[in-house]
């Protein structure tokens, strides 16, 4: 009986062992694909960039549809944070999100491996579309290409897709910031033991003492400290220069200056067959050159009254104007015996055009068109005056060109060659002196000036002006010459402006 028994029980334990068996040998295999298909969607997610877009300029909603488009179509490489979250993390961080410390910042507060930046402001005439791929762990431009040119609405969506290659290289390669260390928690202090009672004499009953109130240590409460961000330093990125060169700058409303020129004169006859005719001298006369040192205030000023409604070619058109005038001058005859009163005066007004170009429109060329007067006059004293000096007033419209450039932060220079054509020359080409001289003249400047803030600044100007006659005389003309030339350089201190 005993042995049926015992058979009846190994057969048993045999059979369970049969059949758990199978299931502790499946049961490893189905663990370890379940890890394996964790891990995969654990690295897709870790794939996966958070990218912000930010769009600007009159076709700025074209550009951020297409953009966001292009991103919604890889779900799998991209997730699209909108952008009004940036702006508004951006303007509660007091940062400009396109630039490098901006586009860092705000990718620090909302967890973004990138942030796409579209620029499609004009240039001029010419509409064109910038894109740039700023990483979000320093704010770098990883991919700007070239900008696309012409971008209206309708071949913004083109471009996008022309320029995409690029744009993902650089979003292949973006990082979101590290997250920020947990704040170190501080340990409590320990408790303190209880004091302990003494015990009542066991003689007298007596009423037992009352118990202090228990006072529970609690750990000092620690009230949050609103920490101030310090402002961060603009960072030097060579290629932002480049994303924000397409952006033109709103022009000046006005611009000018006032102050002291001092300036000369000198006028020297060519082929002069009899010597009869004086030359003139203002100044000190270095071989034949008058070195300038008669006063004058000099002042001018410059006016865009299109700057304020338009942008484009219309708001860099101005009105523009400037006067010279000398005082307290005299001019002695030939005798040297009397000084005779003098008059100095320049004025001319006109129309300037400023076409900005190059980097960050560092730089401007400009085209001047005016009409002007230049007067030297020597009054009579006692109703006399040297008859051998002849007055001069002449009366131009002239084209000059210029070039501005910014040099650095503070310094500013400005060249400018023209061509004036006289109208008249007062007595020099009348009837009286020579009347068959053909005359023209030349101009030029050179200034440099240095920047004392936003508005003001102050400047030193070099010019000249030279005036140049061919006298063809004929017989019975009262003088004979072959020519004349009339010079007037000055140097000018100034306090300038430009609003």
């Amino acid at each position: 009986m005993k042995t049926r028994n015992r058979f009846a029980s190994v057969t048993a334990l045999l059979g369970a062992a049969l059949l758990l068996a199978p299931a502790a040998h499946a049961a490893p295999k189905k663990s370890a694909r379940t890890t394996q298909a964790a891990k995969k969607k654990a690295a897709k997610q870790a794939d996966v960039r958070r990218v912000a877009v930010l769009a600007s300029g009159p076709h700025a909603e074209a550009a951020r549809d297409a953009l966001e488009a292009e991103l919604a179509r890889r779900p799998a490489r991209y997730e699209v944070v909108p952008e009004s979250a940036v702006r508004s993390a951006a303007s509660r961080l007091g940062q400009d999100p396109t630039t490098p410390a901006g586009a860092s910042a705000v990718a620090a507060e909302l967890g973004l491996s990138a942030v796409l930046v579209a620029d499609t402001s004009t240039k001029g005439k010419k509409p064109q579309m910038r894109l740039t791929v700023r990483n979000g762990r320093d704010g770098k431009a990883l991919a700007s290409p070239a900008a696309a040119r012409p971008a209206t609405v309708k071949l913004v969506p083109v471009a996008v897709k022309r320029q995409w290659t690029a744009l993902e290289k650089g979003l292949q390669k973006s990082r979101a910031p590290d997250p920020a260390p947990p704040a170190p928690v501080e340990p409590e202090p320990p408790l303190k033991p209880a004091t302990p009672v003494a015990e009542a004499p066991t003689e007298k009953p007596a009423t037992p003492p009352a118990k202090p109130p228990v006072t529970e240590d609690k750990a000092p409460v620690r009230k949050p400290v609103a920490v101030t961000p310090k402002p961060r330093e603009k960072e030097k990125d060579p290629e932002d220069s480049q994303v924000h060169a397409g952006v033109e700058r709103r022009p000046p409303l006005v611009e000018g200056g006032i102050g002291l020129r001092l300036f000369g004169r000198s006028l020297r006859y060519k082929d002069d067959v009899f010597g009869v005719l004086r030359p003139y001298t203002l100044g000190l006369d270095v071989g034949g050159f008058a070195l300038p040192g008669a006063p004058q205030v000099s002042g001018d000023l410059t006016v865009y009254p299109l700057a304020r409604f338009k942008q484009g070619a219309l708001a860099r058109l101005g009105l523009t104007g400037a006067i010279d005038q000398s005082f307290g001058l005299k001019s002695t005859g030939s005798s040297g015996a009397v000084s005779y009163p003098t008059v100095a005066r320049e004025w001319q007004a006109g129309l300037r055009y400023v076409m900005p170009f190059g980097q960050a429109e560092r730089y401007g060329f400009e085209v001047t068109g005016t009409y002007g007067m230049n007067t030297f006059r020597v009054d009579p004293v006692n109703d006399e005056r040297p008859l051998d000096l002849p007055n001069v007033e002449y009366q131009t419209a002239g084209l000059t060109l210029g070039l501005r450039a910014e040099l650095s932060q503070k310094l500013d220079f400005n060249f400018r060659l023209g061509y004036l054509h006289p109208l008249s020359a007062g007595e020099l080409n009348s009837d009286t002196w020579f009347p068959n001289a053909t005359m023209g003249a030349v101009t030029g400047s050179a200034t440099v000036a240095y920047r004392l803030n936003s508005v003001l600044d102050v400047r030193l100007k070099a010019d000249l002006r030279r005036y140049f006659f061919k006298f063809n005389p004929e017989v019975g003309d009262p003088y004979i010459a072959g020519g004349a030339v009339d010079q007037y350089p000055g140097l000018t201190l100034q306090l300038g402006f430009k609003y």
